[in-house]
C-alpha cells in the first residue's frame, strides 16, 4: 500500500484541525494524478513550520486516507467544497495558491485530491527517527511507500505512542476506534506483502464477493483485493479453473497456514475463512473440517 508525505500549508491544517473536519480537499497546483497511489493509500501532512531547531527536519502532523481526485478549476473547487478546502473565503484559498505558486500566473485547473478518516497527532513525527532521509529542501512530496508499507505501519505505530490530537478526538468520539482498525488493517497488509502473496481474482468474481460481503465493516486489505476484513474475520479469496483446482487446493492450504503462523508471530489474533469458486472432493473436505478450517463454496458466474 502506498503512502505520500507532502508538505503543507500549516494555516489550512490548523483550519481543518480546529472545525474537526474529518474529510478534506487536498488541492495541488499540478494536473496529473500521482502514480502508484490508489484509494485507500494515506497521505501525509509534512509540516513546515514543525521544525526542530537543530535540523531544520519537517514533521508529520497528521494524514488522510486517498479516496478518489479530479481536476478543477479554482471557481468550481471552491463552489463545490467551500471551506473543506481549508479556507472560509475563495479570497483565502486564491492567496494560498498564489503563495505556492510563487507569483505565476495561476493554472487553469488543480489538481483536487478528496480523503477521508483525517488524523492529526498530538505531536510531530520525525521520520529520521524512522531511518528515512527526507530532504529539509523538499518542496512538494515524497513517496514514503510504494507497495508493501512497512515505513507506514511504522509511522502508524509512532502515531500509537504520541497519540491522536485532543481536540480531534473530543470532536469526533469514534476516530481512535476508525484509527485502530487501519492500523490493524496495514500490520496484515505488510504480513501478507512481506510472504509475497500474490491470488489472482478476475475483477468479476471480486464484484460478485462484494455484492455477498460487502457492508460498513468491509475493508479490503490491500491492493490486489484478494483479501477482506469484515466483522474481525479475515477472508481469503481463491479462484481456480477446473484443471488446476487440485494444485490450487494444495497452495491454498500452504497459504493459509503460512498467513496463520505469520500472524501469530506478529500476536495477532485473528480468526481466517476461506472464499473460493473450487469444488472439494470429499478426502479435501474432511481436511478441512477435522482442521477446523471454515470455507464458503461461491461459484464464478
Amino acid at each position: 500500500m502506498a503512502a505520500i508525505a507532502y508538505v503543507t500549508d500549516e494555516k489550512m491544517i490548523e483550519y481543518h484541525r480546529f472545525k474537526g473536519n474529518d474529510t478534506i480537499v487536498f488541492w495541488r497546483l499540478s494536473e496529473k494524478n500521482f502514480s502508484d497511489f490508489k484509494t485507500g493509500d494515506l497521505l501525509f501532512f509534512l509540516a513546515k513550520d514543525n521544525e526542530t531547531k537543530q535540523t531544520k527536519e519537517k514533521g508529520l502532523i497528521g494524514y488522510g486516507c486517498y479516496k478518489n481526485s479530479q481536476s478543477m478549476s479554482i471557481d468550481n473547487l471552491f463552489k463545490k467544497y467551500g471551506d473543506l478546502t481549508g479556507y472560509q473565503s475563495k479570497n483565502e484559498l486564491l492567496e494560498a495558491i498564489k503563495k505556492s505558486n510563487k507569483g505565476k500566473a495561476l493554472p487553469r485547473k488543480i489538481n483536487c485530491l478528496l480523503l477521508e478518516n483525517v488524523f492529526f497527532f498530538q505531536s510531530p513525527i520525525y521520520l529520521s527517527r524512522l531511518g528515512f532521509e527526507l530532504k529539509n529542501n523538499l518542496e512538494s512530496f515524497t513517496y514514503l511507500d510504494k507497495q508493501e508499507g512497512k515505513l507506514t505501519l511504522d509511522i502508524l505505530k509512532q502515531v500509537e505512542n504520541v497519540g491522536l490530537d485532543y481536540w480531534n478526538r473530543m470532536l469526533n468520539e469514534d476516530v481512535e476506534s476508525i484509527f485502530y482498525r487501519q492500523l490493524f488493517q496495514y500490520q496484515i497488509s505488510t504480513i501478507l506483502s512481506n510472504l509475497r502473496i500474490d491470488n489472482k481474482v478476475d475483477n468479476k468474481y471480486r464484484d460478485k464477493i462484494c455484492c455477498l460481503y460487502q457492508n460498513v465493516d468491509f475493508r479490503w486489505v490491500n491492493q490486489q483485493k484478494y483479501c477482506f476484513l469484515k466483522n474481525d474475520i479475515l477472508y481469503l479469496i481463491y479462484q481456480t479453473k477446473q484443471q488446476k483446482q487440485n494444485d490450487d487446493y494444495y497452495r491454498m492450504i500452504g497459504q493459509y497456514y503460512l498467513i496463520k503462523e505469520q500472524l501469530k508471530k506478529n500476536s495477532i489474533e485473528l480468526k481466517i475463512n476461506i472464499i473460493t469458486n473450487s469444488r472439494f472432493n470429499q478426502i479435501q473436505r474432511d481436511y478441512l473440517k477435522e482442521n477446523n478450517i471454515e470455507w464458503k463454496h461461491c461459484e464464478a458466474n
